[in-house]
């Protein structure tokens, strides 16, 4: 278990969250506690950023990823929440997560909430090649798939669009350009059905980029524009 923990508490919003029909006709108020362990003593001493975990990056990973989803238990968000930060943070060891919606009771109690405990062990990541680098597996549920898209140098992801499936993305490490303008890091796009994106990487480096797929990876759903009304 990590010596050192770094805690963000009280990140409240508003997602569909929830099995009911009302509750998947409109949005509700959540609130996500969150312990992550890690070892912190390079940061100690280094003052870098590098060496630990950002918490304002953090925040946004976790508000893009629930907002996203529609998710329908409070328990299939914890896990692919505590599956998604450990995909993007590799110096993360455990996370601790209490993710609560307050109106969930309707006066009946104060709230109704899941916690989690998790490691990095819990977690069995595949991989596979492809045409643009290799792909990590992080978690696939019934309803989505949560990836590390890894981008090899002077590769690409070409533009394409998707009919079925819509897509979060957000650039982990790297640079990537999406129609020639740099992609920003952390910072979550969702993409809907229908919406063409693509990326290059033009550094000798290799880029990696979170997806989130709803629902997961259609091979034949990725429709690259050159086959588009041709």
């Amino acid at each position: 278990m990590a010596r050192d923990t770094i805690e963000v508490e009280g990140i409240v919003l508003e997602c569909v969250l929830g099995v009911l029909p009302h509750e998947r006709e409109r949005e509700q108020p959540v609130r996500l506690d969150l312990r992550l362990g890690l070892e912190l003593s390079a940061a100690g001493r280094s003052a870098s950023i590098s060496d630990t975990i950002d918490y304002d990056r953090v925040t946004t990973e976790v508000t893009a990823l629930l907002r996203f989803r529609r998710y329908r238990l409070l328990e299939n968000a914890a896990e692919e929440l505590a599956a998604m930060l450990f995909g993007v943070h590799p110096i993360l060891q455990t996370v601790q997560l209490r993710l609560a919606k307050p109106g969930a009771l309707q006066g009946r109690a104060a709230a109704a909430a899941v916690h989690i405990t998790r490691c990095r062990e819990d977690f069995v990541v595949g991989h596979e090649p492809s045409a643009f680098g290799d792909v990590d597996i992080l978690l696939e549920t019934r309803e989505a798939g949560l990836y590390l898209l890894h981008v090899a140098a002077r590769n690409e992801i070409p533009a394409h669009h998707h009919r079925v499936m819509r897509e979060l993305e957000w650039l982990v490490a790297g640079t990537l350009h999406h129609q020639g303008t740099p992609v920003a890091l952390a910072k979550p796009t969702a993409w809907a059905r229908g919406q063409a994106h693509g990326y290059r990487n033009d550094t000798d480096e290799r880029a990696t980029l979170f997806c989130c797929d709803c629902p997961p990876f259609i091979p034949d759903d990725e429709i690259e524009l050159e086959a588009v009304g041709k």
